[in-house]
Order: C-alpha cells, then sequence, then structure tokens
C-alpha cells in the first residue's frame, strides 16, 4: 500500500481515536513507507529478486517489532 509520511500522520490520529493502538499505526507508518509499491519497482529495476525480497522482509520485520516495542514503552509510561 502506498502511503506517504506526511499523509498517514492525520489517519494515524484518527486511527488511535478509534481504538487501534499506537504501536500499529508506527508499524504502518514503517511498513507504508519503507515497502510502498513505487519504493519496491524502483528498487526492482536495480536490485535482483533475491535482495529485493530481503529488503520488503527487513522492513516488514522491523515494521513488526517496532510496533511492539512502542506499544511497550507506552504502556510502561
Amino acid at each position: 500500500m502506498y502511503i506517504r509520511a506526511e499523509t498517514l500522520i492525520p489517519i494515524g490520529f484518527a486511527l488511535i481515536e478509534k481504538g487501534l493502538s499506537t504501536g500499529a499505526v508506527m508499524a504502518l507508518v514503517i511498513g507504508g513507507a519503507g515497502a510502498s509499491v513505487p519504493e519496491v519497482s524502483l528498487l526492482s529495476a536495480m536490485f535482483k529478486k533475491k535482495f529485493l525480497a530481503a529488503y520488503v522482509i527487513t522492513i516488514f520485520c522491523i515494521a513488526i517489532i517496532a510496533g511492539y516495542v512502542f506499544d511497550l514503552l507506552v504502556t510502561m509510561l
């Protein structure tokens, strides 16, 4: 899904107000900005498929881990 980071800020606030956790919103921001369709299509023209798959998997793993860590930090405060 293509999401610009500037566009996601008001969407993220609306999602948080509706009850979505802040960690899930952070994971959406990281995953949406890091592995968007234009980004992946641009990188696919420059890199081999193995490297591109590693990139996308890494972005999604980082987004998931960051979401959990952010939720953990928010609950501790």
